[in-house]
């Protein structure tokens, strides 16, 4: 019987020595009115951060990428609601994937809008989620309030559809998953990527913005300008195998 109830145990043990729990969701001041919000997913069998940005305009709170999937993002919007106690507005999403557009239907379900490229949000049905509204341009400049954001499309990188968000203002500039962080180990998920044209897109970033104080990689540490060589060191390393 003592054996039996051992074996019984066994698939339990497994299971919770498997089961990784995530850390809190984080905002964290940047500069006045911006702050970097950190989200998390089990990657390599650790939690894996994944930034996005939050500005605090006079007519709303933006925010570039969702949380990474609904339930982090519902507990990102949460979060905003208790410590910042301003209204999203809207929502800007630089690519594809589900660290950026994961938790669309949390946003779509308050009534916030969320934008993002034609090719993103044609990408989005494809993953089976409701697509944000695919009108944002290659390259286009437009007002929130008194605050000025600015989208860029530098050319295909970690996927074809990659932007670029840039606040002239604070001279911030949220690179999702085509700039790496400068601690990053690896290039990451390669899947969709375009390892040719990967380092002239984050090259024409560099002569696009060349004002930047802060790159917010999708991922990682994000208070070292050398994100920029980094990336291009690990494409270029990916490139040569």
């Amino acid at each position: 019987m003592k054996n039996a109830f051992l074996f019984l145990l066994i698939p339990l043990f497994v299971h919770f020595q498997g089961f990784c729990q995530l850390p809190p969701v984080k905002i964290t001041s940047l500069v006045p009115n911006h702050y970097v919000h950190t989200t998390y997913q089990v990657y390599q069998n650790n939690p894996f951060p994944s930034n996005g940005l939050i500005v605090s305009t006079s007519a709303g709170i933006i925010l570039v990428d969702t949380g990474w999937g609904l339930e982090q993002t519902e507990l990102l919007l949460e979060q905003i609601e208790q410590k910042l106690k301003q209204k999203v507005v809207l929502c800007i999403v630089t690519h594809a994937h589900e660290d950026r557009i994961g938790g669309v239907k949390a946003f779509q379900q308050r009534g916030i809008k969320i934008i993002g490229t034609p090719l993103t949000a044609q990408k989005t049905v494809a993953q089976g989620l409701p697509a944000p509204e695919g009108i944002l341009p290659q390259d286009t400049t437009f007002q929130v309030g008194t605050t000025t954001v600015q989208t860029y499309f530098p050319g295909a990188g970690h996927t074809d559809d990659n932007i670029v968000v840039y606040f002239p203002d604070s001279k911030i500039l949220v690179g999702g998953c085509l700039i790496k962080s400068y601690v990053a180990m690896g290039i990451g998920n390669i899947a969709d990527a375009n390892l040719k044209t990967w380092r002239q897109s984050v090259d024409n970033v560099r002569k696009k913005f060349p004002d930047i104080t802060f790159v917010i990689p999708g991922h990682e540490k994000w208070d070292n300008l050398s994100s920029f060589s980094r990336t291009i060191e690990l494409v270029d390393k990916n490139q040569n195998k």
